[in-house]
C-alpha cells in the first residue's frame, strides 16, 4: 500500500498545504530571518495564495528591529508580487523597497525576486500581491509585528 502525500513542487497528492514552518529560516544571533513565499502554490487548485494559504490564513510574526528577507516565487499562471502593506486598500508598499520590483505589474510566471525590510514599530500589516485584483482574490497573508520574541510562520486554522 502506498501512502498518499502532497508533492508541493508538482502539485500532486491531496492538495493539503504543507507545514508553513518549512518556509522560514531564523538566525536569532543576527536577528535575521528569511521567509519564502510561493505565489500560486500548486498544493491548492486556487492560484491566489502564498504557500498554499490564501486570504490571511498564513500568519508571519516578526519582532521589531529584525531584518527580514522575503523571497517571492511566482508559480501561478498569472503575474503576482509580494509587498508589505498596511491594509487591503493599499496600492503601494508601506515603504519604498518593501516589495518585489514593480509590484503592480508583478512577477511573470516562474520568476522570483526578493526584498529586505526591518519593521520599526509594532502593528498589524499584510504581505500582499499588488497586481490588480490579486489581493481581493485572496493573495495576502497576515503580518504581525510584535515587541519581542522570534519570527514565526503559522497557519492556525490550517
Amino acid at each position: 500500500m502506498l501512502a498518499s502525500t502532497c508533492d508541493p513542487v508538482t502539485g500532486t497528492g491531496s492538495g493539503t498545504p504543507p507545514d508553513p514552518k518549512q518556509f522560514l529560516r531564523v538566525d536569532s544571533g543576527t536577528r535575521t530571518a528569511t521567509v519564502t513565499l510561493i505565489a500560486g502554490h500548486p498544493a491548492s487548485n486556487y492560484e491566489f495564495n502564498y504557500n498554499g494559504y490564501g486570504s490571511g490564513a498564513l500568519i508571519l510574526t516578526i519582532p521589531v528591529g529584525w531584518q527580514i528577507t522575503v523571497q517571492c516565487e511566482n508559480r501561478a499562471t498569472v503575474p503576482n508580487s509580494c509587498a508589505v502593506v498596511s491594509s487591503g486598500k493599499d496600492t503601494e508598499p508601506l515603504q519604498a523597497g518593501w516589495s518585489t520590483p514593480d509590484p503592480q505589474r508583478g512577477l511573470d510566471p516562474n520568476q522570483s525576486a526578493s526584498f529586505v525590510f526591518s519593521p520599526s514599530k509594532t502593528g498589524s500589516y499584510r504581505i500582499a500581491s499588488l497586481v490588480a485584483g490579486s489581493e481581493a482574490s485572496g493573495m495576502w497573508l497576515d503580518l504581525e509585528v510584535i515587541e519581542a520574541g522570534s519570527p514565526t510562520l503559522t497557519a492556525p486554522g490550517g
